[in-house]
């Protein structure tokens, strides 16, 4: 499956932002074939599965940050294989949420 045709894909079907989506074609060009035949597998058939890089899937990478798209687990798997030190320390650190502190 070509890039563009992944692209269209994940903003028809996905509901990915158009713009956001469109600049993130050439790294999913660049994807290697084991990475890039799991998205392409996800996006026909919905199955999320990957490879594992380092002790990690895309499986994985979405449990430890549930407000990731799968599109953003899918690349975040190939920066693991590319730089796994940088990339799984960024993974594994937690989303702070803050709470206003209000006064009384």
């Amino acid at each position: 499956m070509k890039v563009e045709e992944i692209i269209q894909i994940l903003i028809k079907e996905k509901n990915y932002d158009k713009v956001q989506t469109e600049r993130l074609a050439p790294k999913i060009e660049a994807l290697p074939v084991d990475i890039k035949d799991a998205l392409v597998q996800w996006i026909q058939s919905g199955d999320v599965s990957s490879p594992e890089y380092n002790g990690y899937t895309v499986e994985k990478i979405l449990k430890a940050k549930p407000g990731m798209t799968t599109l953003a687990a899918y690349l975040t798997l190939d920066w693991i294989r590319k730089d796994p030190k940088t990339a799984i320390k960024a993974v594994m650190t937690p989303v702070m949420k803050f709470s206003p502190h209000v006064e009384r």
